[in-house]
């Protein structure tokens, strides 16, 4: 761990002015999965709001996990891996509201004790985004998907941002502030920016821009970008899907706030571990 990171986490322990935090939940299920999530979400973060982006296309059901939760007005369908313009929807609704940051989550995400909050507030003083698993300047011939399905693409995004590279981050968990948000959307390309995306729903066009393009908008706004501390990405990653002892691990390591991914099965172990931290499972929150 660096100087700056002790130092944060020390910050942290002493109490900063808690910020103003609304979790957003992307979800199209609305099922037993999502209800962990936001279980776990009012347990370990009771000084968060909490919304949800509906992409699915049914109604929402009296008594469904969803039926509790304040909805984003422009929710819609989304594609599968086509998920961008829930963000730009999101940034939207959000300029419209009072909070000092956002925050996207999944339902393969289980939050596991208390101090989120806090955390946020005292790392992202004097940053504008956070990024999990940030990488800067990614190489042109890097074998990643989400980088090869977007080269078609990549003339029209480079020249609407005026950039000449590229950044790339990993979804869940990502810290939007106030000013990431009214910055872009004061920017005098986002219309562009934002026909650009919503293009991206199109078949045939890019996969997963989302993390390229929003750790990119920072080098194209002139905003301040932070990482998520290193030894973090181990407990929210892409794969493989976490077991109950690397939750075990979670829990003995005080600034691991929440996993990803946890299979959404009932018998998985990780599955049934983080859900014996909920209330409705006969446990308190530590």
């Amino acid at each position: 761990m660096t100087g700056a990171a002790v130092l944060i986490i020390a910050d942290i322990r002493k109490g900063p002015p808690m910020a103003g935090i609304c979790i957003v939940v992307l979800d199209h299920r609305n099922d037993s999965y999502l209800r962990d999530l936001v279980d776990g979400i009012r347990t370990f973060c009771p000084d968060a709001d909490l919304a949800w982006y509906n992409s699915g296309t049914e109604p929402v059901a009296p008594g469904t996990p969803a039926a509790t939760l304040s909805v984003l007005p422009n929710s819609r369908p989304l594609r599968y891996a086509k998920v961008t313009p829930f963000y730009f929807d999101l940034f939207e609704w959000a300029a419209g509201q009072d909070y000092d940051y956002v925050v996207n989550a999944e339902t393969d995400m289980a939050f596991i004790r208390p101090g989120y909050e806090r955390f946020l507030a005292s790392y992202m003083r004097g940053a504008d985004y956070l990024s999990p698993g940030f990488e800067s300047d990614i190489p042109d011939d890097i074998p990643w998907r989400a980088y090869r399905t977007l080269v078609p693409e990549l003339p029209e995004l480079l020249s609407i941002l005026g950039v000449e590279r590229l950044n790339r981050g990993f979804s869940p968990g990502q810290v939007f502030s106030a000013r990431y948000i009214h910055t872009l959307l004061d920017s005098p390309w986002y219309g562009d920016l934002r026909a650009f995306v919503d293009r991206n729903q199109e078949p045939g066009r890019s996969r997963t821009l989302q993390e390229i393009l929003l750790p990119t908008l920072p080098d194209a706004l002139g905003l301040t970008i932070r990482e998520d501390p290193p030894h973090l990405r181990f407990f929210n990653r892409f794969r493989p899907y976490h077991k109950e002892a690397t939750v075990r691990r979670a829990l003995a390591t005080e600034d691991v706030y929440f996993v990803h991914p946890v299979y959404r099965h009932a018998d998985d172990g990780a599955r049934q571990a983080v859900r014996r931290l909920l209330p409705r499972h006969g446990q308190r929150a530590a």
